[in-house]
């Protein structure tokens, strides 16, 4: 009501019951709530100051990664993706091998 209450759109309306949807079948699937909400309030910063970023250096993007800060960043984030399934599958054939003797 209070979504209806602000514009009088039927558009803004069903947005909110279409989200609402979303939001019910990602609660059921068990997504994490915490990513989304991250991204939803910082990425409106992060694409302001990467915007900035790039206006300073003229559009190039090495800009991203020059400073050695960047790249420790850089190196820790693919380390969050990589060691993770890297961990499962050698404890997984850790197991297998122990079984095995």
């Amino acid at each position: 009501m209070g979504v209806y209450a602000v514009h009088s759109t039927t558009f803004d309306l069903l947005l909110m019951v279409a989200l609402g949807i979303f939001g019910y079948i990602l609660c059921k699937m068990d997504f994490p709530r915490s990513p989304l909400i991250l991204g939803f309030v910082l990425g409106k910063m992060l694409e302001q100051n990467l915007r900035r970023a790039l206006s300073i250096s003229n559009g190039s993007m090495g800009i991203l990664w020059e400073s050695p800060i960047s790249k420790i960043l850089l190196v820790l984030a693919i380390a969050v993706l990589l060691v993770p399934p890297l961990w499962k599958r050698w404890r997984r054939k850790r197991v297998t091998l122990a079984a095995a003797e």
